[in-house]
Formats: structure tokens, sequence, C-alpha cells
């Protein structure tokens, strides 16, 4: 399987959420300092809702772009045994939208949008929400569930411009998948198809296949989804055998050579 990953958006992602974390904890800090001053107690309040607002987001997307292995390394490790005619496109920018994950593939294109957060999902329909863990829904670090379909729903109409812009004509679907182990599913009737990370594999193998879209044809989808960016290179299988150390050879022992002299002086003198 072939991999694009616009790394360049991952580097601004970790960025902006590292100065979104640092200026929510600077706007809570402050209140401390506007709160020994009646005059300006409600700008207090108004920089201590601000500061938690801006410090969650920031915490968030740390949690999200900071993480090993991010929601990209899972798919791909997922995907990796598939064949070459099959692309993996992570963060590609579409116009004004960027797609975080989606597979070309031999029938179009699927728009993958990937969940990493545990605990029981629900859907049904367009609704989603998450039960378990408390508090941990309102102060957690990590990745929020959001609306998947709804974001499915924008990649899938970003992707379709994008082509429709270079004049090539494929079906565009779009799947939910959810990546961490501690995740349970209880879905009825998505919009999408929502499956555990596991069962990805198996998802792609049964998408159909469209004929009429030839190998180069292919290509031109590849090339306009992956908005530039470089194609990576697959990684060298490691070997397993240890290493075998070269032998020295052996060094000649000194104390041979006045032997050998000797020897020969006594044919001399015979």
């Amino acid at each position: 399987m072939r991999i694009i990953r616009n790394t360049e958006y991952i580097k601004n992602r970790r960025r902006r959420a590292r100065l979104a974390a640092g200026l929510g904890f600077l706007l809570l800090m402050s209140v401390w300092a506007i709160w020994f001053y009646p005059t300006f107690i409600v700008f207090a309040y108004g920089f201590l809702i601000l500061g938690y607002l801006v410090f969650s987001y920031g915490m968030a997307q740390m949690g999200k772009w900071n993480r090993t292995p991010r929601a990209d390394n899972i798919l791909d490790e997922r995907l990796k045994p598939l064949p070459d005619k099959f692309t993996l496109i992570h963060y590609a920018t579409l116009g004004k939208h960027t797609v975080e994950h989606m597979l070309v593939h031999p029938g179009g294109v699927v728009a993958l949008t990937a969940r990493a957060i545990p605990g029981t999902i629900k859907g049904r329909g367009s609704r989603w929400r998450r039960t378990g863990f408390g508090l941990t829904r309102l102060f957690g670090s990590g990745p929020q569930l959001g609306n998947p379909s709804f974001e499915t729903q924008q990649s899938i109409a970003a992707i379709e411009q994008a082509l429709r812009q270079a004049q090539l004509e494929v079906d565009v679907g779009g799947a939910i998948v959810f990546v961490n182990p501690q995740v349970n599913l209880d879905v009825e009737e998505t919009d999408y198809p929502a499956l555990l990370v596991s069962a990805l594999p198996n998802f792609v193998r049964l998408l159909p296949e469209d004929a009429s879209i030839k190998p180069a044809e292919r290509q031109q989808v590849v090339e306009v989804l992956s908005g530039g960016a470089a194609e990576e290179a697959p990684e060298r299988p490691r070997s397993t055998r240890r290493p075998v150390r070269a032998r020295r050879p052996a060094k000649a022992d000194k104390t041979e050579k006045p032997e050998k002299a000797e020897k020969a002086v006594k044919k001399k003198v015979a």
C-alpha cells in the first residue's frame, strides 16, 4: 500500500495546540492578579471563562497530535498489507477543508473519519453520544467525539468538489473508524458505516471495484487529492538474524622463527 502524509500540517497543529494551551494557562493565571482589584472583578470572570475554553481546546489538541501512535499511524499499520493499488492519504488540504484520512481504492475513494476516544459510543443515524468516564468527558485532555457523521459528510463534499474541478468522476463514500482498543460500539443505522479498526481491513477488501477506472486515472485521483504532499518510501523489512562477527586471522607465533632458522643452518652444514 502507498502512503501520503502531509507532515507540515501535523507540525502546524502541534504548534497551535501548544500555543493555545499556553495562552489559556496565562489567561487563567491572570485571574488571580485581577481578583485583588474589585473594580475589575467583571473582567476576572471573563478571563476565567475564556481561559478555560482556550486551555481545554489546547489540551484536547495536544492529546490528539502528541499521542503515540496517532490515528494515522494506526490506520497505516492496519492497512499496510494491501497492494499498491490502494493509496492512503493523510491530512490533505482540499480547498478550505482538510480531509484527515482517505483511501483511494480500485472502486473510488473512501473518506475515513477516525476517533481515538475510549468508552461506550452510541450512534443513531447522525446523532452520537459517549457514555461513561464521568467528568473526564468534560475535563479530559484527549480527542473529543464531536459529530463524526457531520465531519464525514464535509470530507466527502470536499473530495467530490476537488474531483469535479479536475473533471474526474469516481464514487466517493465514507466510513467512521474507532481506533482506540478500549471502545465499545452501540450503533444502529448510522449515516455512514461505523466500525472498529480491527474490522477495517475486511471492510476495505469488500469495497466494490470499478473496472472502468484505469491505473492511470486512479493515479490522477491520487495526485489531485494528495494536495502536493509527497509519497512516503516503503519501510524496508528488518532482518531478524543476528550479525555475525568476522574472525580475525590468527597471528603467527614468533617463537617458531628461531626454530626455522636453526633448521635452515643445519641443512647448510649438512
